[in-house]
């Protein structure tokens, strides 16, 4: 029976470890559709929840867009782009880790563990206040899940390996991009609208 796209919503959503034995050998255009399918659905969401000025959106404050409607299509393509890219850039920096600590079965199943784990988060991750927080914890386990899973690892060297690969880009993207998020931060629109 084929794992279709609902079904893969609920499965990493409510019973991850088996929905990554269900994908462990797909191919990985598979695996980049359903990526591409549910970040239509968060930039659509969260653009809609920017135009409608609920918040702005952390991506849309990066290029000083504001609330409201005005060049909503824009807006959505840059939450879309920017979300794959966030994630295709945190995939190879969990590559890293994960192949320092004994993971070897390939970029693509760390791939195919990042864009599945965000299942949550671009599910849920648009909904004020509690989306992003919930979205976002449930992705670190169903992505220490899914390294454990599609490399072979115990559950401490995923859950090492994941935490690590946080931290180095907590640390490392702000040193790098400094100057653009002090910008951000002293002339940027809020991030939250009026209620």
């Amino acid at each position: 029976m084929p794992f279709t796209i609902p079904d893969k919503m609920r499965g990493f959503l409510f019973n991850p470890s088996e929905s990554f034995w269900k994908v462990a050998d797909e191919d990985i255009r598979d695996t980049l559709l359903y990526f591409f399918i549910i970040a239509i659905i968060y930039a659509v969401f969260a653009t809609v929840m920017t135009a409608m000025e609920v918040f702005n959106h952390p991506f849309l404050a990066l290029f000083g867009f504001g609330f409201g409607f005005d060049l909503i299509i824009l807006k959505f393509l840059v939450v879309l782009v920017f979300s794959w890219l966030l994630a295709l850039v945190y995939s190879l920096l969990l590559h890293v880790w994960v192949w320092l600590i004994g993971g070897r079965k390939g970029i693509y199943q760390t791939v195919r563990s990042v864009l599945y784990s965000l299942t949550a988060l671009m599910l849920i991750g648009w909904i004020p206040d509690i989306g992003p927080p919930v979205g976002l914890l449930w992705s670190v386990v169903v992505g220490i899940l899914g390294i454990q899973e599609l490399h072979m690892l115990s559950r401490s060297r995923a859950a090492v390996a994941v935490i690590l690969a946080i931290l180095t880009a907590l640390i490392v993207l702000p040193v790098l991009f400094r100057e653009l998020l002090m910008e951000v931060v002293m002339t940027g629109p809020p991030l939250i609208g009026p209620y």
